[in-house]
């Protein structure tokens, strides 16, 4: 187990950016922190090739509290939710399921909350239809916009501090995953929580 978690420290820490470099824990701390979680969470996950923390990433929202802050500090983008979770279709106002999932995110911050957290909305890259234009959206960029700051506005309902959250929407920019299969635009349509603006 040691061996593994080993692996997600040296994998986060490569994630850390340069700016934080000083607040980023040690790999001793991430054993420390995280040991427990990834026994719990990943059994038998072998480390390398990002498995580790591709199953850590995959049960970020049943972290311990511990493990969860430690990995803060130690991660740029803490939290991804697919869009398709989070909104209905063609629309901006979260879900239950959304709902449900920054809720996760919510009590592990809480009162507890001294970093910025930022709100980022990404779209895929297929153009806004006649439905949305009929309701005033005129392009992804303005899309995921909207989603984004409709999710900082519940995080901040939740409890999380109204200065400390902040939103952005980049439309199409930065695609996580070719936008040429439907497998790959359901990817890039998501929201990501994260310590550092992008």
């Amino acid at each position: 187990m040691k061996r593994a978690v080993t692996a997600l420290a040296a994998s986060l820490v490569g994630l850390a950016a340069p700016s934080i470099a000083q607040e980023i824990p040690t790999e001793q701390q991430l054993l420390h922190a995280c040991g427990d979680d990834v026994a719990r969470l990943c059994p038998g996950v072998p480390p390398g090739e990002g498995r580790v923390k591709a199953c850590m990433r995959a049960h970020a929202s049943e972290l311990s509290a511990g493990c969860f802050d430690t990995l803060m500090a130690a991660m740029s983008v803490l939290y991804t939710v697919n869009s398709d979770l989070a909104f209905p279709p063609g629309g901006w106002e979260l879900s239950a399921a959304g709902k449900e999932e920054f809720a996760k995110i919510v009590h592990k911050l809480g009162p507890s909350q001294t970093r910025p957290l930022y709100v980022s909305g990404f779209t895929d890259s297929t153009p806004i239809g006649p439905e949305l234009r009929a309701r005033g959206i005129e392009s992804n960029l303005q899309l995921s916009a909207m989603r984004a700051e409709n999710v900082r506005q519940f995080l901040v309902s939740q409890g999380l501090k109204p200065s400390l959250v902040l939103s952005k929407g980049f439309g199409d920019a930065d695609p996580v995953a070719s936008n040429a299969t439907p497998e790959g635009r359901a990817r890039n349509r998501r929201v990501e929580l994260s310590l550092n603006p992008l």
